[in-house]
């Protein structure tokens, strides 16, 4: 009888020390806000002075020989919209999860679909 009473008293005076509050969580820091450097980095070259190309029409540059200057005009259209009749011989078309190989052949021509079906970009490789 006297060990149920030592482990009743026990249990009791266990239960008291757990009915305080609990402790409440100290504040998080504040985030320091982010300055700019100061000096630029020493390797970086100085920008030049900004040209004002007026209402030229900017062409992107053209490599290869894949002739894929003759398809611009699919890009943004639906894929659908390339005849595959008139694509050289060597081409393929990638979309978003396709397997491709990573060499550079520049008389292949590659069409690239984007998620909504449409052509996304034409080059050559």
């Amino acid at each position: 009888m006297k060990t149920v009473s030592i482990l009743v008293g026990g249990l009791l005076l266990a239960g008291c020390a757990f009915d305080a509050a609990p402790a409440p969580h100290p504040a998080l820091p504040t985030a320091m806000p982010a300055t700019a450097p100061a000096q630029p980095a020493s390797d970086m070259p100085a920008m030049g002075a900004v040209q004002d190309i007026g209402t030229a029409e900017v062409q992107r540059p053209i490599t290869g020989s894949c002739g894929m200057e003759n398809f611009q005009h699919h890009v943004g259209q639906p894929r659908v919209s390339v005849d595959s009749r008139s694509l050289p011989p060597n081409y393929r078309v990638i979309g978003r999860y396709s397997r491709v190989t990573m060499e550079y052949i520049p008389e292949r021509l590659t069409i690239r679909i984007a998620d909504d079906d449409t052509v996304e970009s034409i080059t050559c490789g």
